[in-house]
């Protein structure tokens, strides 16, 4: 049996998506071993001291901690599970479209977002350094507090598995899995 590693089952969302994982055959571990076919990362984690306005500066320890927390934490893990992974080799990690670049009108939150953008910027180039030993990569926005914990877990499962997630048959284009994507919990293509 293949296995789903976790990096934590705290979240009403991971637990879903467990849930939704395990009713299709698979076994779900959070600790190392064999035969893991697919990496999630649920980590979200936002500093206490993460809630200054625009011009009120950024808080550098919490700045830090975000970045340990939402970076370092889930690359350590997933670089103790590459040499157990097989099948699909899947590395999937929860993000935030409020992290993107291009898309985000926050106005606070900021160690999170940079922590998420920069998660974004490492799985890139992990991504170009793993594609041609078969790794495969995810970005997914479960719309914490919009949508439902069960529904976005239903949008996420259905992105992890599918081989490629495709707007247009007509555009197969968009089964490029050299494109690094992040998918919102709504299937919309967050750009970032």
């Amino acid at each position: 049996m293949n296995k789903v590693y976790f990096t934590s089952l705290e979240s009403d969302f991971a637990k879903a998506l467990a849930k939704r994982f395990e009713k299709n055959g698979f076994e779900i571990v959070t600790e190392t071993g064999i035969n893991i076919e697919y990496f999630i990362d649920t980590t979200d984690y936002v500093p206490a001291d993460d809630d200054r306005k625009v011009g009120e500066g950024l808080s550098k320890e919490a700045g830090i901690e975000a970045y340990e927390k939402n970076v370092c934490g889930p690359i350590d893990a997933l670089d103790r599970c590459f040499y157990y992974m097989v099948g699909k080799k899947r590395a999937c990690f929860l993000s935030s479209g409020k992290s993107s670049i291009n898309w985000s009108a926050e106005e606070s939150g900021y160690a999170h977002h940079m922590a998420k953008a920069a998660l974004h910027q490492i799985l890139t180039i992990t991504k170009n350094a793993l594609i041609e030993r078969g790794f495969t990569f995810r970005l997914f926005d479960p719309l914490t507090g919009e949508v439902s914990p069960e529904k976005a877990a239903d949008a996420a499962f259905v992105y992890f598995t599918r081989d490629r997630y495709i707007d247009n048959d007509a555009d197969k284009s968009r089964e490029d899995e050299r494109n690094l994507l992040l998918r919102d919990a709504k299937g919309r293509e967050i750009p970032w």
